[in-house]
């Protein structure tokens, strides 16, 4: 990644119980580079007075899982949508216009001197490298970030019992949704897994040539890993051990991958996420997230948006976190009067909502079978502290059904065909 030592500065905001903080610490302090510790709520101006730790730290290096880098583009945006018609205009002509440089190689530097500079300085002012980790990053993201702060963003995938780096994208490599190539101590294979199926309703095998996009691949199947670097297995648990871990030594990671035609990997499911409806078909929860993450409805930093669906249902359901700022904006659009928490009982806000689902869906590719039925607003932001999150600030989606278990079921009603 062409790691400086004297003049990188890292920025560590996710707990060292997750493995890519973890190993990006351990990587940075061999490097002599200066870490800085922060906390997710206080990365950025909003969660932070006067200033976040980006602009604090002026980091140059920086490793987040997906819901940050969302929360990010979300602030931004945010801004963009307070301003002028002319400015709004302005902003999104100097946005298309570094994304078709930017995919030829080049940059805008009239548009970088009068807009994007002003961008950069939201995270620091001085970042030159980003990676992405812990979950699939959504390409809406990827484009965003590397537009309007300039910085080689790409994203990693690995997982704890392979301690963190299993593949690693390019920096030069500008495609959305590859997690690159394996790292040289890992040996991929991918086994068929004939029993789960593609969008198309074809089975993923280790013998494809086509993925169900059209694109040319080397196979498809569960990734399979072994190497130096995987882990013997879990701690005082010999049958959980044995169920992914082989005596050939490969470890089953669960994850449904693709090697791309120059050899590189996409992660395009994952068989423990998934789940049968009452009609025997299958949908993807994490990949409904990630997709109906985009909406300007859903509250990231408060936590985002936690998809359900069950073997008693006919269509999935979702409890969410509402942003003050999109829901207070339709309310004035609407004339609909009255205080935020009085908006949210509006089933026309729910109705607009769900308009805004269907189109996030329909742009990430989602099935009608992963069209939501309903939506419900939680009252209350889930964090690590509740249990809703884990310290890493991924989706605990039992404890979050637990704890707002009266709207659940009142959701999960509408989710039933009667």
């Amino acid at each position: 990644m062409g790691i400086r030592a004297n003049d990188d500065v890292y920025l560590s905001y996710l707990p060292l119980a997750h493995i890519l903080e973890l190993m990006a610490e351990f990587g940075f302090l061999s490097m002599g580079c200066t870490l800085c510790y922060a906390d997710p709520k206080t990365l950025t101006a909003t969660g932070a007075y006067p200033i976040g730790a980006l602009e604090q730290y002026s980091p140059t290096c920086m490793a987040g899982v997906p819901k940050i880098w969302d929360a990010i583009k979300k602030g931004i945006e945010a801004k963009f949508a307070a301003g002028s018609a002319v400015q709004q205009m302005l902003v999104k002509t100097a946005f298309a216009w570094r994304k078709f440089a930017i995919s030829k190689g080049f940059d805008t530097p009239l548009f970088k001197a009068i807009i994007f500079k002003k961008l950069a300085a939201a995270v620091g002012g001085k970042m030159r490298i980003g990676i992405s980790g812990g979950g699939p990053l959504n390409s809406e993201v990827q484009e965003f970030v590397r537009t309007a702060f300039g910085f080689k963003f790409f994203q990693g995938y690995g997982l704890t019992e392979t301690c963190a780096g299993l593949t690693i994208q390019d920096t030069a490599d500008l495609r959305f949704g590859i997690a690159g190539h394996p790292t040289a101590c890992s040996e991929v294979k991918l086994e068929s897994t004939p029993d789960v199926k593609d969008k198309a309703g074809l089975p993923y095998l280790s013998t494809d040539t086509k993925d169900v996009e059209g694109n040319a691949v080397f196979g498809r199947g569960e990734v399979l890993v072994k190497g130096p670097h995987i882990t013997k297995g879990y701690y005082m648990m010999e049958e959980e051990t044995k169920k992914v871990y082989r005596p050939d030594g490969f470890f089953l990671s669960g994850d449904i991958g693709q090697f791309m035609s120059d050899g590189s990997i996409r992660v395009v499911d994952r068989k423990k996420n998934l789940v049968k409806l009452k009609s025997g078909e299958y949908i993807a929860l994490e990949n409904m997230e990630m997709t109906y993450g985009n909406s300007p409805f859903v509250d990231a930093i408060a936590g985002g948006i936690c998809c359900y669906g069950d073997g008693d249902m006919d269509r999935p359901i979702a409890l969410m976190q509402l942003t003050e700022g999109a829901a207070m904006k339709w309310a004035k659009d609407n004339n609909v009067s009255g205080d935020f928490e009085s908006v949210k009982k509006s089933g026309d806000l729910q109705k607009a909502v769900l308009e805004s689902m269907v189109i996030e869906g329909k742009k990430g590719g989602l099935s009608h079978l992963e069209k939501l039925k309903a939506v419900a607003f939680c009252a209350t932001p889930w964090t690590p502290e509740n249990g809703c999150l884990t310290a890493a600030n991924k989706l605990q989606r039992r404890a979050v059904v637990a704890m707002f278990e009266k709207d659940f079921e009142e959701a999960r009603e509408k989710g039933i065909f009667k």
